[in-house]
């Protein structure tokens, strides 16, 4: 879509994640902490987002309701305004700030965006925060590298210019279609994937259990969390190597290794795993790099007695038949309004969610080495999962971070649970047994919906964000 097509009506997942927003405190607003190594003066950022809001037209929309429901208008201008200095009170680390900045609710309303730039004397931190409605994994790193494109690095001038000749500009390529706005994919024709071959996937199973909150709290008493678990570069290789040894993925291992902590910590037999998937491949013709295209697919996962890799291959199996029988849903506004309120009042969740936005180096191409650290997460405060696990990889290492929502899932609970995964993603690979047998379980479809939207395989429409 250009500027030409704005006004237009948000599409079913967009409208899903923007009612989540308003009407569950935040819920499923994005932060990303994007760490530079270089102390950056102020006016070189504030040119920098001035040229970003002009080259991304994304940047200058906002949403109002209208009789028919939810829409996209442009309102340019007042970036400056949107751009905060110095990290918030009490805020002493970079996830401080990056907490804090999750629980700073956007104006339902309001500029879908803002950045906090938070400057050390080697470092700056950039916390980009966003409506979920106009973001996912991939425009995660597309739009950031964009501000990456205007943002020039050292040496700096006496007047904060830089001093010496501009970077050289990267070749066109993937991440870089931000000029554009994302087209309305209930309008576009939905290819859905390949059909998992009869027998290789049981039937859909009936779900598991809904996971019971905590406690339950006033919106005003409740609050969003994250526990942070990042692996080093070495410890990741090993996971990976451990990986491919098995036969599964890193995100099958993953969301394995989530189920059986949770079921641990809780006393559960199963859970019901939900997955964001991307959307982006699944329309004709290439979206740009910008908007929310990604869906939820939810499968029971129990654990195995032969261990988290065969727990690993029955989940990615039932997986991937879930995720090749979800088909868009066409509900009008009113109807998600409605299902995001009978969400906001529940006392439990459908299960617990894994989000991966994959690697991250990509998406920053020729910017990646002044890159010191990266971190994405969403906000949680309705508690509409139990525990989300967001992952991502930049620079060789695995960037975890267990969000949850504060009574829904207490602190103590997702500690525990992070001891758990942290221990079966660094354990040894076990020694090779003989093939084990069995068909995964499977849940029914869930339809698309504002989880978190972030990565490769992901949830539905209604709330779940």
């Amino acid at each position: 879509m250009s500027a030409a097509d704005v006004p237009r009506r948000l599409s079913d997942i967009e409208a899903a994640f923007a009612y989540t927003h308003a009407l569950m405190a935040g819920t499923t607003q994005v932060t990303t902490r994007l760490s530079l190594g270089e102390a950056v003066p102020d006016g070189v950022v504030e040119r920098a987002v001035a040229r970003w809001e002009q080259d991304v037209p994304l940047l200058r929309l906002r949403i109002e309701e209208r009789p028919d429901g939810l829409w996209f208008r442009e309102a340019p201008g007042a970036a400056a305004e949107r751009v905060r200095r110095g990290a918030p009170p009490g805020a002493r680390t970079p996830d401080d700030v990056l907490r804090a900045e999750l629980n700073d609710v956007l104006p339902t309303g309001g500029p879908l965006w803002r950045l906090r730039v938070v400057r050390e004397a080697r470092e700056t931190h950039l916390f980009f925060t966003r409506n979920h409605a106009i973001s996912d994994g991939h425009s995660t790193g597309a739009v950031l590298r964009a501000l990456l494109d205007h943002l020039p690095g050292p040496p700096y001038g006496p007047s904060g210019r830089r001093a010496g000749p501009p970077p050289e500009a990267a070749g066109a390529g993937p991440f870089e279609d931000v000029r554009r706005l994302p087209p309305d994919a209930d309008a576009l024709e939905y290819l859905p994937p390949a059909v998992p071959a009869p027998g290789a996937c049981a039937p859909p199973a009936a779900d598991p259990a809904p996971v019971p909150f905590d406690a339950t709290a006033r919106w005003a008493d409740r609050t969003a969390d994250f526990t942070a678990l990042d692996l080093s570069a070495e410890q990741t290789g090993r996971l990976r190597s451990r990986c491919r040894a098995a036969g599964v993925s890193v995100n099958q291992f993953l969301g394995a290794a989530l189920a059986e902590s949770w079921t641990r910590v809780t006393g559960r037999a199963d859970v019901r795993l939900l997955t964001a998937v991307s959307l982006r491949g699944r329309y004709p013709g290439p979206l740009p790099d910008v908007g929310c295209f990604i869906s939820v697919a939810g499968v029971a996962v129990e654990p195995h007695a032969a261990g988290t890799t065969e727990t690993a291959r029955r989940y990615g199996a039932a997986l991937r038949a879930a995720d090749a029988r979800w088909r868009p849903p066409r509900r009008g506004h009113a109807e998600i309004r409605r299902a995001v309120a009978r969400t906001a009042g529940a006392a439990e969740a459908s299960g617990i969610c894994l989000t991966n936005v994959g690697v991250a180096d990509t998406a920053f191409g020729a910017h990646a080495a002044r890159v010191t650290g990266f971190r994405t997460v969403v906000n949680r405060t309705g508690g509409n999962y139990g525990l989300v696990l967001h992952a991502a990889t930049f620079a060789g290492a695995l960037s975890l971070a267990l969000a949850h929502g504060v009574p829904a899932t207490g602190r103590a609970t997702a500690r525990a649970v992070s001891r758990e995964l942290r221990a079966r993603l660094l354990q040894p690979a076990p020694a090779p047994t003989g093939s084990s047998v069995g068909v995964p379980r499977v849940s029914p479809a869930a339809g698309p919906g504002p989880a978190d939207r972030e990565s490769a395989l992901r949830t539905r429409a209604a709330g779940a964000g």
